[in-house]
């Protein structure tokens, strides 16, 4: 089998190929699993994982063990390499190898030889990461069930300090210089680099938007370790976590989510969460998930002697008993051909400014913009408004939403206007007054001041109905613009405005002069009122209808094409069981029951039902 990226889909011997995998490691060897090498254990674990229909594992590659000293590289530990690659492909496994693994479940399984030097910078240790790389390319090009290899799991979290330091021109050259080793092995092999969450929602240079030399950007969805005040493993938020940073993730280029699941929670819980985020994932274009992880680990070594609890998050038991979550997995997997949704060109675009991830964190750097970009999918979502994350130009977007923005370089401001002059209309809400503002000329406003007193500040009326703000949570002042070309549409309670429109050109310009998105970073403040309502005014204010009515903001639904239909995929964000009812653009009501955290996926060109959830779904 060959694995490639064609038009921005993967796809193995050209086909679209879906990523349906697990993590792994052997329950009793744990993370010795190339030193207490039990390839038994392997080949029925790799059997049961194909009998449960998955089609991916991912291996980690720990480089102190097959390189303890510097220059040696241990060729029995390749060659149980290959065996398991071998092995995964007798049982019919793609894999995915994470080569420089160090960091793992919270420790730094570090190589004794490397004494604190540099991963990035050090020329020795570059040398050695090029030769390492090129060492297992080399044993493995002809195993055709590789995948891709992932650089290095979370590799930022080997040395955070230094890497939070280093420019993002460092970190694509480390990628170039040791994917162009792979390659040069393994001609046509696919890299990536995976990363925890704040490779999208925080400062690290490792993430989607600095993927130079990769194929795919892989991103990790753990609720527990997320900003955005994601209340509980259940909340609403919760389950839109990992599909927003897919969609996110998706601007730059082909996302698999190869990290998802729950800790410290009971079997109900993890289930639970897992369905729908899995779910909901897929159908926003996540080309592949792979939850964390096989099974309960009963090894007592590194890193679970410090870290016992992680031993006890798989999706089977030690003993092999498949836990709930794995069965609701098993769910999603059956139904993947039909939640892999191919979704059309949509009339909004959730713009994401250049420089919504400052790297450097100096007082003159502003707040990290993604947090207000998660908070704006959200509140699209919940206005069930059709839309695509947009990195770049925003050209031919009927709305373009530019949310709580923190930073727009001259290029942004560029796109922005240019989109509204041939008629776009465009949204911008100020997250910061200094980096964020996008100028006279399209805001129809100047800055006058800031404020560190919010008096009269701290609610505005618009649509008939007084919005407060929580300023605190906002992370920036309140600040009083003078329109010039603007006229005031909605104002604060003292009268000064708050938000503005304007003609551009043969588009619009709506300015909100303060971060709407931002400000709602606070524990159950997204769902204590109807803040979709703004989005959809919004959205009324453009002429951009929602794609589908539903009465139920908790209720996720994305339309697109699977297996040569038109469909749509309902998932229910709330902890609760909904009964709800949907009217698509043909004017056609469905009613839909679903199950707390529950999803299902609905035939729209014809009475062919549905499949997936455990409720009911019917059409008048």
């Amino acid at each position: 089998m060959t694995f490639q990226v064609v038009e921005g889909r993967l796809c193995r011997d050209g086909r679209p190929y879906t990523v349906l995998g697990v993590n792994y490691h052997p329950s009793e060897a744990g993370c010795r699993i190339w030193t207490d090498w039990d390839p038994a254990a392997l080949k029925a674990d790799f059997a049961d994982m194909a009998a449960a229909g998955l089609n991916t594992v991912r291996l980690f590659v720990f480089w102190r063990d097959f390189q303890p000293e510097s220059g040696y590289i241990r060729p029995t530990l390749l060659g149980r390499l290959r065996a398991a690659v071998t092995a995964a492909g007798d049982a019919g496994l793609a894999c995915v190898v994470s080569l420089f693994t160090i960091w793992m479940n919270g420790q730094r399984l570090d190589l004794p030889w490397r004494h604190g030097r540099s991963l990035w910078r050090d020329p020795g240790m570059l040398d050695q990461q090029e030769a390492f790389a090129r060492a297992v390319a080399r044993e493995l090009a002809d195993r055709d069930n590789l995948l891709a290899f992932d650089l290095g799991d979370e590799i930022g979290n080997v040395d955070p300090a230094e890497a939070a330091a280093l420019p993002a021109a460092d970190v694509a050259g480390w990628q170039r210089r040791i994917a162009a080793a792979l390659r040069g092995e393994r001609p046509g092999t696919l890299v990536t680099q995976a990363n925890d969450a704040s490779g999208v929602l925080g400062r690290s240079p490792f993430g989607p938007d600095n993927a130079d030399g990769l194929d795919l950007v892989a991103t990790h969805g753990f609720p527990t370790w997320a900003p955005g005040s994601i209340e509980s493993t259940l909340a609403v938020k919760a389950t839109h976590l990992a599909p927003f940073l897919a969609r996110t993730a998706g601007a730059y280029g082909p996302a698999v989510v190869d990290e998802l699941g729950s800790y410290g929670v009971d079997d109900t819980t993890a289930a639970h969460y897992l369905r729908a985020a899995a779910a909901s994932a897929l159908a926003n274009g996540a080309q592949g998930i792979i939850p964390w992880c096989w099974r309960d680990i009963t090894s007592t070594a590194e890193p679970y002697h410090d870290r016992p609890m992680e031993r006890l998050v798989g999706l089977h038991t030690a003993g092999g008993r498949t836990k709930p979550a794995m069965a609701e997995y098993a769910r999603v997997v059956s139904s993947a051909p039909a939640l892999a949704l191919r979704r059309p060109r949509a009339p909004v675009a959730l713009y994401v400014p250049e420089r919504a991830r400052p790297k450097g964190g100096g007082y003159l750097d502003a707040e990290i913009g993604t947090l207000a970009v998660f908070y704006a999918y959200l509140l699209l979502k919940r206005a069930h408004l059709d839309f695509d994350v947009v990195a770049g130009d925003p050209a031919g977007y009927r709305l373009v939403v530019c949310p709580s923005v923190t930073h727009l370089t001259l290029a942004d401001i560029g796109r922005i206007g240019a989109a509204a002059h041939v008629g776009a209309s465009v949204y911008v809400s100020l997250g910061d007054h200094l980096h964020g503002f996008p100028g006279e000329e399209i805001a129809g406003a100047r800055l006058v001041d800031f404020s560190l007193e919010a008096d009269g500040r701290s609610a505005f009326s618009w649509g008939g109905r007084r919005w407060e703000i929580d300023w605190a949570a906002a992370a920036a002042p309140p600040v009083t613009v003078r329109p010039t070309t603007a006229a005031p549409v909605a104002c604060y309670d003292d009268g000064s405005p708050a938000l503005l429109a304007r003609r551009h050109g043969a588009g619009r310009v709506l300015f909100a002069a303060l971060p709407l998105e931002r400000q709602l970073d606070r524990p159950g403040r997204l769902t204590s009122a109807p803040w979709e309502d703004l989005y959809r005014r919004v959205a009324d204010w453009a002429g951009v209808p929602p794609g589908t009515r539903c009465d139920v903001p908790d209720v996720e639904i994305v339309t697109g094409r699977s297996e040569g239909r038109r469909r749509a995929v309902v998932v229910n964000h709330r902890a609760a069981p909904v009964e709800t009812e949907l009217t698509g653009g043909d004017g056609r009501t469905r009613r839909v029951a679903l199950a707390a955290k529950d999803w299902r996926v609905l035939d729209l060109d014809g009475d062919h039902g549905g499949q997936g959830g455990q409720g009911e779904e019917g059409a008048r």
